[in-house]
């Protein structure tokens, strides 16, 4: 992480910081700005383990609470592969010492032998194993036997309790022993199946080994509500799985547009974990994608955004926003009607003229490109935004050139 402040704080934590955690590393060193443009001093914290980094962030934020802090809450897996430059399902040459196992391997390299913007990509053969309540009502949270269905290697049957006498989690646990799938497959296994398996499991003193990893518990993310465009949103909870991969086709916006196939696509290109890309929304992932360009190009990324739109009248207000605005048609028949249809309109817009956060009103460039509100956009210098969009759309108009060639 860096720090930015007055040299007075700088230089406080780079003699206390080193004191207070054993193996910590802080040194001066040049980061680029993104809305000035230039290089500035800061102080660079390497934590000496990914445990000790929240307690370094809170250690700061006490010790200086002027500053301000960078590249401090990203994911550690985020940053793994935007340092190493992989990515989630990627074929990969590997060097490793050691005895293998659980007891794990030193890692000497790692090299992709991948390429993300590829069409044309093989994918690691994934053994599967789908799981959903066998119930007829619509949610099992309202209640039915706890009986499950199960599909893997081409078998189906259905695990009961109340039929076979044994308790679902041993019955579960013999068939992950058995076929020790990669990934699982469920409906309603974040809110359901997981946590009500686990529970079982726990209290009958059963070991479930839905992780790979012994030394791990599955983590559990709890449910939540909140406010996002004037409606409260209800977010479910998530179960993730260690040494194996869990996806809740319930509880996945990605998967429910576009299948597999699409989340095998998103994280290969956003870099998120499979698990949490299942359950984000896609502009998390375009955020991941802005987030990497950054990160190779040295640039600082804020840990909290403060950088707020300045103040607008509501005139101006008006003109701004209507790019948002959706006028209803009038109801009944109507003749002559024409269709305007745009191939990724606002992408295309940002990626054609440059439309990014630090480049809208710059300060370098005066040319009121923007029409009606008169807004500058910066000709010196390529946006981060338009920079992340632009190889998408072209992605995008491959796989339609593509799925068009087969239709013919």
């Amino acid at each position: 992480m860096y720090v930015c402040g007055s040299s007075q704080d700088l230089r406080l934590l780079a003699r206390t910081l080193p004191g207070r955690f054993p193996g910590l590393r802080a040194a001066f060193t040049e980061q680029l700005d993104l809305w000035s443009r230039q290089q500035v001093r800061v102080l660079a914290v390497s934590p000496p383990s990914l445990v000790a980094f929240p307690l370094i962030v809170k250690c700061i934020r006490q010790a200086a609470p002027e500053a301000d802090l960078y590249n401090a809450d990203l994911l550690p897996e985020q940053v793994y592969c935007y340092d190493r430059r992989v990515f989630p399902l990627a074929y990969c040459e590997v060097e490793a010492d050691g005895p293998g196992g659980p007891g794990g391997n030193d890692l000497r390299s790692l090299r992709c032998l991948d390429d993300p913007w590829t069409t044309d990509y093989e994918l690691p053969p994934l053994r599967v194993l789908e799981l959903r309540p066998d119930c007829e009502i619509g949610n099992p949270n309202h209640g039915g036997r706890f009986s499950v269905e199960v599909k893997v290697a081409g078998n189906v049957w259905v695990l009961d309790e109340a039929e076979s006498g044994e308790p679902l989690a041993q019955s579960l646990a013999e068939v992950l022993h058995r076929y020790d799938p990669d990934l699982i497959l469920s409906q309603w296994g974040d809110s359901y199946l997981l946590p009500r398996l686990l529970r079982q499991a726990k209290a009958l003193k059963i070991v479930l080994p839905l992780n790979r990893d012994p030394g791990r518990q599955p983590f559990r993310k709890r449910d939540r509500s909140y406010f996002s465009y004037g409606r409260i949103v209800f977010k479910d909870s998530a179960t993730y799985l260690f040494g194996r991969l869990h996806v809740d086709l319930r509880n996945s916006f990605v998967c429910g547009e576009s299948g597999l196939e699409g989340l095998y696509e998103l994280v290969r290109l956003t870099k998120l974990p499979v698990q949490y890309c299942a359950r984000t929304s896609t502009g998390t992932g375009i955020t991941s994608m802005q987030l990497d360009l950054a990160y190779r190009e040295g640039i600082l990324i804020p840990s909290q955004k403060a950088q707020p739109e300045r103040t607008k009248s509501a005139l101006e207000l008006l003109v701004a926003d209507r790019g948002g605005l959706v006028f209803h048609p009038k109801l009944g028949l109507h003749e002559n009607v024409a269709e305007l249809d745009f191939a990724s309109m606002f992408p295309s817009i940002m990626t054609r003229f440059n439309v990014s956060p630090e480049t809208i009103n710059c300060g370098c460039c005066e040319n009121a490109l923007v029409p009606e509100l008169g807004y500058s956009i910066c000709q010196r210098w390529p946006g981060i935004v338009s920079r992340t969009v632009a190889p998408i759309i072209a992605k995008r108009e491959q796989y339609k050139a593509l799925a068009k060639s087969a239709s013919d």
